[in-house]
């Protein structure tokens, strides 16, 4: 199944800053995050994931890595976190409402800043503004 709407990623470290503000002001507090479906349960399964540990999403540990948003609207739909939980470092996909997404077992060394990622551009520009505006509203 395709997705319904076209989205594009964005690294914490490259921006834009309004992005990451609006994601950290959205996820500031410890949440237990919902798996649901089929997918993001099979996933865990598969990588042997511990799941309590990483259900618990708390932002003042965990390292914000990336952002995705909605091409059409600027808006933010899902954020991946890095967070180091039985021995082994992880990606945790979150999702609207506090969804967990899928869980990716990574390298220590690995920072997501793949060729993928906007750097710049009208996009870039779209999503600054409209993050911008959305936290003035926060």
């Amino acid at each position: 199944m395709s997705p319904r709407f076209e989205t594009a990623r964005f690294h914490v470290q490259s921006g834009p800053d309004s992005l990451f503000v609006r994601v950290r002001h959205i996820l500031r507090d410890p949440v237990r995050l919902t798996a649901r479906g089929g997918h993001v349960v099979e996933r865990m399964r598969q990588r042997e994931a511990p799941v309590e540990e990483l259900l618990l999403l708390d932002p003042r540990t965990w390292d914000l890595v990336s952002a995705e948003v909605r091409t059409d609207t600027g808006k933010w739909v899902k954020a991946t976190w890095r967070v180091r939980a039985d021995g082994r470092d992880w990606w945790v996909v979150v999702g609207l409402g506090n969804a967990l997404v899928t869980v990716i077992d990574v390298d220590p060394w690995r920072r997501g800043r793949g060729p993928d990622i906007v750097v710049d551009g009208l996009l870039y520009a779209k999503v600054d503004a409209v993050n911008a505006e959305l936290m003035r509203g926060a």
